[in-house]
């Protein structure tokens, strides 16, 4: 039935909707509440910029909701807005996924000093096998909601499951 496709691509991957998003919701319900809208410190700013939205827009909405309602008018810290960011499902405890390049980089460059036959495929193989994984044991195995939590098509998840002979228990 599908005539053509609109590809939208998950809020991630637009830092600069993430700015404006949050300057729009910030500003509607600071105006809905009759508040003065609060401000991110510039910690808090760079976590914001950082963060993953695995629910998108509708996530980023309600987290301004909930700091308009808690912070009007105040600076709000990295720790005030971690407080509101959904990261115990998605960052494993004791892990730190780096929020920007010059981090990401840092890591990067560690692994490859401490290791001897580094093979940059099979270490995209497995890290993308293992967030296939977790996302499947996330949904409780739903593809649906897998593929959406990855933020791919569900064809997509599925050639990958294929491809890694990944079987759900449904």
């Amino acid at each position: 039935m599908s005539v053509f496709t609109v590809s939208v691509p998950p809020l991630r991957e637009l830092n600069d909707d993430k700015s404006g998003l949050l300057q729009h919701f910030r500003a509607f319900y600071a105006k809905q509440a009759n508040v003065k809208p609060f401000e991110l410190d510039k910690n808090a700013l760079a976590r914001w910029m950082g963060y993953h939205f695995p629910g998108n827009v509708r996530e980023l909405r309600n987290i301004v909701i909930r700091l308009t309602t808690k912070y009007a008018g105040q600076a709000v810290t990295t720790a005030q807005l971690e407080d509101e960011l959904d990261t115990d499902i998605y960052t494993p405890s004791g892990f730190d996924i780096p929020s920007d390049q010059k981090s990401l980089e840092e890591m990067a460059k560690k692994h490859l000093q401490s290791q001897t036959n580094f093979n940059l495929d099979q270490t995209l193989k497995q890290w993308e096998q293992g967030y296939v994984e977790a996302a499947l044991k996330i949904t409780h195995g739903n593809l649906s909601q897998a593929a959406k939590l990855l933020g791919v098509n569900r064809t997509t998840l599925y050639s990958r499951m294929q491809a890694y002979q990944i079987t759900t228990d449904e």
